[in-house]
C-alpha cells in the first residue's frame, strides 16, 4: 500500500547513504525506493511515479569497460525526465556534493525543484525539503 506522506525515488551510488535515508524516510512515513542506475531510475520514474526523487549529479558510468567515476549521469536523468510528458511534472531535489553557481544555475534551468549541498544539510532538512515540495505539489492537484 503506497504511503500518504509520499513515494520517494532516490538515485544515489553510495549505498550507505541510500541505507541512512532508506531508514529515515522510512521511519518517517514514506515509501523509499531507490537505484544507482539511470535507465532503471528512468523506468522506476515513468511507471511508479513517485511523488518525489532525490538525484545524485555524479554517478560512476561504465563506458567500452572503463569506468568514469565523475560522470555527471544525474543531468541526464533530470533533462530525460523534464522532456518526457509523463514525468515533467515528477519534483526532481538535485542531491549532490557539486556546490558551485553554475551547478545551482544549470539544474534550476534543467527544471529542479530544489538544489541540496550534501555535506550542508542534516537528514530533517532534507525531509522538510521533501515534505514541502510534495504538500506544495499536491496542493496544486
Amino acid at each position: 500500500m503506497r504511503s500518504n506522506k509520499g513515494r520517494i525515488l532516490f538515485v544515489e551510488d553510495e549505498k550507505n547513504l541510500v541505507d541512512i535515508y532508506h531508514d529515515y524516510f522510512e521511519t518517517n512515513g514514506y515509501d523509499f525506493l531507490s537505484t544507482k542506475d539511470i535507465r532503471q531510475a528512468l523506468q522506476i520514474t515513468e511507471f511508479e511515479q513517485p511523488d518525489i526523487v532525490l538525484l545524485d549529479i555524479i554517478i560512476p558510468k561504465e563506458e567500452k569497460g572503463v569506468i568514469n567515476l565523475m560522470a555527471e549521469q544525474g543531468y541526464d536523468y533530470l533533462e530525460a525526465v523534464k522532456k518526457n510528458p509523463k514525468t515533467k511534472d515528477v519534483p526532481i531535489v538535485v542531491f549532490t556534493n557539486l556546490d558551485t553557481d553554475q551547478d545551482r544555475k544549470k539544474s534550476e534551468a534543467m527544471g529542479a525543484a530544489a538544489y541540496v549541498f550534501k555535506r550542508d544539510c542534516s537528514l530533517k532538512e532534507v525531509l522538510d525539503t521533501v515534505a514541502k515540495i510534495i504538500d506544495r505539489r499536491r496542493a496544486k492537484k
